[in-house]
């Protein structure tokens, strides 16, 4: 159900914090019983029983330091929705506030003329902020309802801790890892494209005597491979297939080649590839040939995401170190990934910083396939057709 104006209009974020207080009282009474925990199983006891008693208590520790978890996560959530709610009332407030002013009023999310109206600019400023709040409260009521829902369906849990203050941790960042998740998907998306068979006509006729084999790409990838064509020849296209080809082999030899799909050689491959780009093309055509690459409709958005936010990265390090070799280049993209400056996605499907998750313990894409059918997609924004044309030409 969509929320409101009446509904927004009513959210109190005083409620939410005493909420949050008391769930926060609660895991403190949780975690206090660490020292009861280590103090548990006598010196000196063996046996059976002994043995019974110890596996006992560990499937009890396992049960409260999964309450610690999800108890920690709630706290994060709510805290978070407490102040979201917080900065939401004081944008109601402004917004009703300087309709009033201006001789409007605001009727279940639009705008009402009053008397001595203010004219059709401010009319329309009220509406543009009306609309923002409740998209915004939309967003608001909807993370909440879905962290709340996984943490009482168990889905949030203690990373393996083993100790009640580690878990309450692990709970804590998760919810953490997730609100910059979603961060990154708002950031670093991309309007779908059409595709095409390229190289075709002469261009597709040249190339494959030229040893090149045809592909599907979007659209706009082909036109900008079809202008690179035209202004360097066949030579121009090979040089760019050996520029993709060498940024795949390099990154099969990072990180023990863990991780080619969504993982810390993907992240190397793409920032390496765009790197490379950008010291031959000159930063533009590479942002509109990486972005253009990412627009294929079969794409999901989260592995979109990666691609995106870890080429400008790979973009930002060419443009500081203009003059670097390809070998230096590789080994700045490779200290880039593990001081966390990219992103991988892990087993939950959540992007997070490649140093956060060791090589080899991100999604096993290769055998748990992304949907290709993303309707989602189509609220993406859209960065416009490429028009870049490459340095050096």
């Amino acid at each position: 159900m969509m929320v409101t104006w009446a509904d927004v209009s009513q959210w109190k974020a005083d409620g939410i914090g005493q909420i949050g207080d008391h769930l926060a009282a609660q895991n403190r009474q949780v975690l206090g019983l660490q020292d009861e925990i280590d103090g548990a199983k006598p010196a000196g006891w063996a046996g059976e029983a002994a043995d019974a008693a110890a596996e006992n208590l560990r499937a009890r520790c396992q049960e409260l330091e999964d309450l610690a978890a999800r108890l920690s996560a709630a706290v994060k959530i709510i805290d978070d929705t407490e102040q979201a709610v917080r900065d939401l009332v004081r944008s109601v407030e402004t917004t009703e506030d300087f309709a009033a002013k201006n001789g409007f009023r605001i009727d279940n999310g639009k705008v009402v003329e009053t008397e001595n109206a203010g004219g059709f600019l401010s009319s329309v400023l009220v509406q543009v902020e009306v609309e923002a709040i409740l998209a915004r409260a939309g967003q608001i009521d909807t993370e909440l309802n879905s962290v709340l829902k996984r943490i009482l369906a168990g889905e949030i849990g203690d990373a393996g801790a083993t100790t009640l203050a580690a878990a309450a941790a692990a709970g804590e960042d998760r919810i953490a890892d997730e609100q910059r998740h979603r961060d990154l998907l708002a950031k670093y998306q991309v309007k779908t494209d059409g595709t095409t068979v390229w190289p075709s006509g002469l261009t597709g006729w040249l190339a494959e005597r030229a040893g090149f084999s045809k592909e599907k790409i979007t659209q706009a990838e082909a036109k900008l491979l079809d202008d690179l064509q035209m202004r360097k020849g066949m030579l121009g296209l090979k040089e760019f297939a050996d520029i993709r080809q060498d940024a795949l082999h390099v990154a099969e030899g990072k990180f023990e080649g863990k991780g080619l799909t969504d993982g810390h050689a993907d992240a190397f491959r793409h920032a390496y590839w765009n790197a490379m780009m950008t010291q031959r093309y000159g930063e533009e055509w590479a942002r509109d040939f990486a972005t253009a690459h990412e627009r294929n409709p079969s794409s999901h958005h989260v592995p979109v995401a990666m691609d995106l936010h870890n080429n400008e990265v790979g973009r930002a390090i060419a443009r500081a170190n203009p003059d670097a070799s390809p070998e230096q280049m590789a080994n700045l993209i490779e200290q880039a990934v593990k001081d966390g400056k990219m992103v991988v996605i892990d087993k939950n499907d959540t992007l997070v910083s490649s140093n956060e998750s060791p090589p080899g313990e991100t999604r096993e894409t290769k055998n748990k396939p992304w949907p290709t059918d993303n309707p989602g997609r189509n609220d993406d924004h859209d960065p416009g057709d490429p028009s870049a044309t490459p340095d050096q030409y």
